[in-house]
């Protein structure tokens, strides 16, 4: 049976976060303890609103958005960036991410955050508009060259 909780922010938490993260995203070494300690505890514009999907003692799922501000308007408003998703392979296709998102979006309000914005990849970008509703403002334009 799946348990679906709130985040932790203590660094046993974070060690297992960083774990998942590194596992699903191999050949990168940025999700380090300290790293998501700075992102979701320590982080100047509030502490990190998210979920996690336990089977048992096993972290099988993460979905994480972090504090930010945004001019809204000619306001400044606390929002959210969507930031960290990871689901362990063995637990993929069984719709967690949707899940965990819809939960994290739902206590993020609760709080006061006035939206979730985010740029997704390319692979991600259609999940994010037709299970969450995102809007796409636009496509995020990168380019590499000199001059």
């Amino acid at each position: 049976m799946t348990t679906l909780l709130p985040i932790r922010t203590d660094d046993n938490a974070l060690a297992s976060y960083a774990q998942l993260l590194s596992a699903c995203f191999p050949g990168t070494d940025k999700f380090t303890r300290d790293y998501l300690a700075w992102l979701y505890r320590d982080n100047p514009d509030g502490v990190a609103v998210g979920f996690d999907a336990w089977d048992g003692d096993t972290l099988a799922a993460h979905y994480v958005c972090i504090a930010a501000r945004a001019d809204v308007n000619g306001a400044t408003v606390p929002v959210l960036l969507s930031l960290n998703t990871a689901t362990h392979p063995a637990h993929q296709g069984k719709g967690l991410f949707t899940k965990l998102a819809a939960l994290t979006y739902e206590a993020g309000a609760r709080h006061g955050y006035h939206g979730v914005y985010g740029v997704a990849n390319a692979n991600s970008t259609p999940g994010f508009l037709r299970k969450l509703n995102f809007q796409l403002v636009r496509p995020l334009e990168a380019r590499i060259g000199i001059g």
